[in-house]
């Protein structure tokens, strides 16, 4: 990451005297054409073990492309000292930016201050924890970078490296190919950055998805620490939003080991007498990479103990070290949290330890036709990056193989989970090798053995439940549903003992919660049919083989409908009385609520069906009024019917009731009885009659 006319501050409390003597690059500011080298990997084979089969040796190397760039123009640095320790004017800082496939100078500001002093320095930890080895980042300026070089650099502590991808979504490092591929050959921890512009979310977006298209070309995997580059100050105004924005779509690319790189400046956490604008509890301190020069040249181990910015993930302490004699200086950084370093090969030549590893077959299972095949004491000379568990059955050669990338478990162990269903169901042999790539990007045999594997029948439980009569209906539930084919569906064909199969139906069950299957069998889909009902359970495998698993039977019967007649409020002063009907049920469901009700007088003259409403508490009701039954007396008769849902009307129930009128009812009061106007008033109250008063 390159920055132009900095200001380097020297802490007045540590280096004891501050300098105010301006420091520049060695290099002149030039423009000039470099043809970027690109490697090709010729990576050979290597083989503990005679493997005789026809499997293929893979390397994995990063995806090599050929393209040529102009160098971005080198520029100066300078740097002025103050012992007051004041915030300096920011500086205009030479950044990689590009419309098309170059990087160009664009004027920004961007200022890397220094502590004054360390009790000054707010955010440093004496008792910080500091990884032994730095990391670099690199970019076109550094040029081709062979494997030899990176080995130089791990020989003086370097043991990671990041590398710019893009910057924008217009320019890409030319150089990135061989300068990550070299470094990982080298043992090298390779991280990426990105140079950013972006100055909206949409902006944002596009620039994130620009550089995790470029790490998914260069097979970067998906757990590479990712940087955001970030010091245009151009970005400053909507800088949270923005990056916030930048973030998301990252994870969305399956981009999330995120990191931030900036100065100290642009923080609001940070060891200077300014605070920036980026809000470090949004995205974590952890997860900053931050640049501040306390002096112009400032060495790894001085930098270790000073321990600036070490409550952040790591902090770029010069862009002047001189690593590799007469080559261009690098950025380098101390490690706090091991984000850059910790996947480092701990040596970058071959280690004294022998290629070994133990393959053990466990866990199989014919019901689901698996097993795990397990990698233990794991070792190679270049180290192991990953472990290949190359599989196939054997049936038709190697028609079916799989090269499976074993997961690392948590006792050290390597472990694949084989299954047939991937290898055309096949059954018998398997043949399972053994390859690592080492580091150094080479793919090497290990070992093989073989397994014999074989497959059970379909299993599953078929249960009855809730078998109600008054519905006419229960449930099937299938549990410990396997086949080692897999379960595609499970179809539950029913029927009744009545007319032989005539009215079977072959139910699809739906998965519950709990993983087992249900259906529910109503008897109104079965013609009504009561008695002994079938019900066999079938799969359809993930082979689309219709498979018969197992059966059973249960009896249906369905219950008459169901109603209760209560006869309530009987007002011998008003003519009226209640009906209520409760306990609802039919088998075949209740549309309607029938009350036919007459007097005893002169047959059914009288009689009306009354429709009865439904209540709050689930009961049914009407109100009878002798007023329109010809204000008959005696014994009235209500009958109780429903109108089911398949339109039927059926007879429930019925009851009597006696009812009596009143006689008509009244008061006078006389009042206002007055001598001289010789006047009185009649007043009449309590007024009724079961007959109404006109």
């Amino acid at each position: 990451m390159k920055k132009k006319s900095l200001f380097y501050l020297a802490s007045t409390a540590i280096l004891i005297a501050a300098s105010s003597q301006q420091i520049f690059a060695d290099e002149p500011v030039k423009t000039s054409t470099l043809e970027p080298t690109v490697e090709v990997n010729k990576q050979e084979t290597h083989s503990s073990v005679e493997l005789q089969t026809k499997e293929v040796i893979q390397t994995a190397p990063i995806n090599q492309t050929t393209s040529s760039s102009s160098s971005k123009n080198e520029a100066t640095a300078s740097s002025t000292a103050s012992t007051e320790a004041k915030v300096s004017e920011e500086q205009n800082v030479v950044k990689e930016n590009s419309t098309t496939t170059t990087e160009t100078k664009k004027d920004n500001k961007s200022t890397f201050f220094a502590a004054q002093n360390n009790q000054a320095t707010a955010r440093s930890n004496p008792d910080a924890q500091v990884k032994k080895s730095t990391f670099v980042d690199v970019s076109s300026h550094n040029g081709h970078i062979s494997k030899e070089d990176y080995q130089h650099l791990a020989e003086k502590g370097v043991n990671g490296v990041v590398v710019k991808l893009t910057e924008g979504t217009s320019y890409k490092n030319p150089y990135a190919v061989s300068q990550t591929q070299n470094a990982q050959a080298a043992g090298m921890q390779v991280s990426a950055y990105a140079f950013s512009h972006y100055t909206n979310e949409a902006e944002a977006r596009a620039e994130a998805r620009y550089f995790a298209e470029e790490a998914r070309r260069l097979n970067l995997p998906s757990s590479t620490v990712m940087v955001n580059d970030i010091e245009d100050s151009d970005m400053r105004p909507n800088i949270n939003a923005t990056t916030q924005a930048w973030a998301d779509e990252m994870r969305r690319m399956g981009f999330s080991n995120l990191m931030y790189y900036t100065s100290a400046s642009w923080l609001d956490r940070n060891n200077l007498r300014t605070k920036g604008p980026i809000q470090t509890e949004q995205f974590g301190l952890e997860n900053f990479w931050v640049a501040q020069y306390p002096t112009s040249k400032l060495s790894a181990d001085d930098a270790k103990t000073l321990k600036y910015n070490s409550e952040a993930g790591a902090w770029q302490f010069t862009s002047q070290a001189e690593l590799l004699l007469g080559r261009h200086v690098f950025d380098q950084s101390v490690d706090y949290t091991g984000r850059f370093t910790n996947k480092a090969t701990p040596s970058n030549r071959a280690a004294n330890q022998p290629i070994k590893g133990k393959i053990t077959v466990q866990n199989k299972n014919p019901n689901t036709g698996t097993f795990d095949v397990i990698v233990s004491d794991v070792s190679a000379p270049y180290g192991v990056r990953e472990v290949k568990v190359p599989t196939w059955s054997n049936v038709n050669g190697q028609d079916d193989i799989i090269w499976y990338t074993a997961a690392k478990q948590a006792d050290g162990t390597y472990k694949v989970t084989v299954r047939a269903v991937d290898h055309k169901f096949s059954t018998g042999l398997y043949h399972i090798h053994l390859y690592y790539i080492q580091n150094n990007g080479k793919l090497v045999g290990v070992g093989g053995t073989t397994t014999e594997l074989s497959f059970g029948r379909p299993q599953g439980k078929v249960t009855i439940a809730n078998n109600n009569p008054d519905t006419g209906t229960f449930d099937v539930l299938i549990s410990n549903v396997s086949s080692p084919y897999g379960v595609r569906e499970v179809k539950v064909p029913t029927w009744s003992s009545i007319g032989g199969q005539d009215d079977i139906i072959w139910y699809t069950a739906k998965k519950q919660a709990n993983g087992t299957y249900k259906v529910t069998v109503k008897a109104t889909d079965h013609k009504k049919s009561t008695g002994e009902y079938n019900i066999h359970v079938y799969y359809i495998q993930e082979n689309n083989q219709l498979v018969g698993v197992t059966g059973t039977t249960t009896t249906v019967s369905i219950a008459h409908p169901k109603g209760t007649l209560t006869i309530t409020n009987n007002n011998p002063d008003a003519g009226t009385f209640d009906v209520i009907v409760s306990g609802v049920s039919s088998p075949y469901g209740v549309r309607e609520v029938k009350l036919p009700t007459w007097s005893n007088v002169d047959g059914q003259d009288d009689i009306i069906w009354y429709t009865a409403k439904k209540q709050a508490d689930g009961t049914y009701k009407t109100t009878v009024k002798v007023s329109d039954h010809k204000y008959s007396t005696g014994l009235y008769n209500v009958h109780l019917y429903y109108i089911q849902d398949n339109g039927k009307i059926v007879g429930v129930a019925g009851t009597q009731v006696i009812v009596s009128l009143a006689r008509a009812k009244g008061n006078i009061t006389i009042a206002n009885n007055n001598p001289n106007t010789g006047t009185f008033d009649v007043i009449v109250s309590g007024v009724s009659s079961p007959y109404g008063v006109r």
